[in-house]
């Protein structure tokens, strides 16, 4: 984006780069975001990106109600999950030059565009609370059972921007980082389930530990509301035979955009995307289910 900058009325973005280091220059200053690293634009802030290794992949998501802020952390108490001492926010950087500058501008879903003769990246100094910040996700503290059961996935939320419904979440940003997993008497993947919530996954590196086979770096599956999933034939049979023994999930970076509100497919990925047979990675699963094990 040279001498072209965009900025939205609409809402937040958050960045989630999963190939190539994006350099991210705002009015407030620079961010460098690496795979494996966030970021949060918030609305009206102008921003331009330059791919520092000449190409770029990852995943955004713009939320129109509210802002991104840290979960409760309720009975964890002070420490844990992502901590504020973690996240960055950019030192001050000024051009001062003349140039045929254009700005573009999304406004109620729609582009505009204005010509300048000179770089709105001027900005000498700031101070405040709205700034744009970034955020390293090897950071994140993870919390999890160390007894039994399979853990709901909001003791995995990094971010969350929440709706006026107590409990309810207009995206949870989640992240399913590597992490010892140790509990016994338990099915240790994501069980079998439907919820109220949208679950947009993604996979910036390594394996998900539910989808080990065709889940791949840079793609995505959507669950909508009420569709039933879960892991594939295969990581059931592994799990569901596994010695319940303290193993630690290395080099792995999964992540989720959950929301209360349903997701519309574009008709560009609906035509072009989809993975027609998506559906045949549960066919494999077999009913074990022995009813003379039935004790009265």
């Amino acid at each position: 984006m040279k001498d072209k900058a965009f900025y939205s009325s609409d809402g937040d973005f958050l960045i989630v780069p999963e190939l190539g280091t994006l350099d991210i220059q705002t009015e407030f200053g620079y961010l460098e975001v690496k795979p494996g690293e966030i970021a949060v634009i918030q609305r009206g802030i102008l921003f331009s990106v330059k791919l520092l290794e000449g190409k770029a992949r990852g995943y955004m998501v713009e939320v129109f109600d509210g802002h991104f802020v840290l979960p409760d952390l309720g009975p964890i108490g002070a420490n844990g999950l992502a901590n504020p001492r973690d996240f960055l926010t950019p030192v001050a950087a000024y051009e001062d030059r003349k140039c045929d500058f254009t700005v573009v501008n999304k406004f109620q879903g729609l582009l505009f565009k204005a010509k300048k003769n000179f770089s709105p990246f001027n900005v000498v100094a700031w101070h405040g609370n709205y700034a744009p910040y970034k955020y390293n996700l090897d950071h994140f503290c993870t919390v999890n059972s160390v007894s039994f059961d399979h853990m709901d996935p909001s003791i995995f939320t990094v971010l969350t921007c929440p709706t006026v419904n107590p409990g309810t979440a207009c995206i949870d940003f989640v992240i399913f980082p590597g992490r010892w997993v140790v509990q016994e008497h338990t099915f240790r993947p994501p069980y079998y389930h439907r919820n109220c919530m949208s679950e947009f996954m993604g996979l910036i590196r390594g394996v998900y530990d539910a989808k080990e086979e065709g889940f791949t770096s840079g793609g995505a599956s959507l669950h909508s509301c009420m569709t039933p999933h879960g892991p594939d034939a295969g990581t059931f049979e592994k799990a569901s035979n596994a010695e319940l023994k303290p193993i630690k999930l290395d080099d792995t970076m999964a992540f989720m955009f959950e929301s209360s509100y349903l997701f519309q497919i574009t008709p560009y990925a609906q035509n072009n995307l989809v993975q027609k047979n998506y559906y045949q990675c549960w066919q494999g699963l077999k009913n074990h289910f022995d009813d003379s094990k039935n004790t009265q």
